[in-house]
């Protein structure tokens, strides 16, 4: 009985194992991100026109481009982007940056330009001496990721002394 169902039944397994193998590639692949452009403006005297830095002694700017692209085959989601600031290994400051939108979407195959600002006026001199700065982000899963934007010398404020 079951022998004449067997062609029928080996059809249909056939199918769905296809189905689900392709549906499984479909969902490979996810966001990349990659910096074109990093700003840093760390000033103990400034004296910035046309800024909103008119009256504060030191003044932290950081700003940076990224191009986020999108290597799967469906849209992806990038959103609640957040800095964190280290000095060595620890964690000095978790901050969130300025931004045109919270949320970008990214089609499959597409790439997407991006400018954040985040400014501190760092009276209290926390931000002296960091080593790196992250920038977290989550997924279109709510997982968390991370990005390196800068790991290198220490960051100090330009006294405004010239040599």
């Amino acid at each position: 009985m079951l022998s004449e169902y067997i062609g029928i039944i080996g059809a249909v397994a056939g199918s769905v194992s296809t189905l689900i193998v392709v549906e499984s590639i479909r969902h490979i692949g996810g966001v990349k991100f990659f910096l074109r452009d990093i700003r840093f403006k760390y000033r103990l005297n400034s004296s910035f026109s046309n800024s909103l830095y008119e009256e504060v002694k030191q003044p932290f700017r950081l700003g940076y481009d990224l191009d986020i692209y999108n290597c799967g085959s469906i849209p992806r989601l990038a959103h609640d982007f957040s800095l964190a600031f280290y000095k060595g290994g620890s964690l000095v400051l978790k901050a969130n940056p300025k931004c045109d939108k919270n949320a970008f979407n990214v089609n499959p195959r597409e790439l997407v330009s991006v400018s954040q600002v985040f400014d501190m006026d760092d009276l209290d001199n926390t931000l002296v001496g960091i080593t790196k700065i992250v920038l977290s982000y989550k997924t279109s899963k709510r997982r968390n990721r991370k990005f390196v934007l800068y790991h290198g010398n220490p960051l100090y404020p330009d006294t405004g002394k010239k040599a």
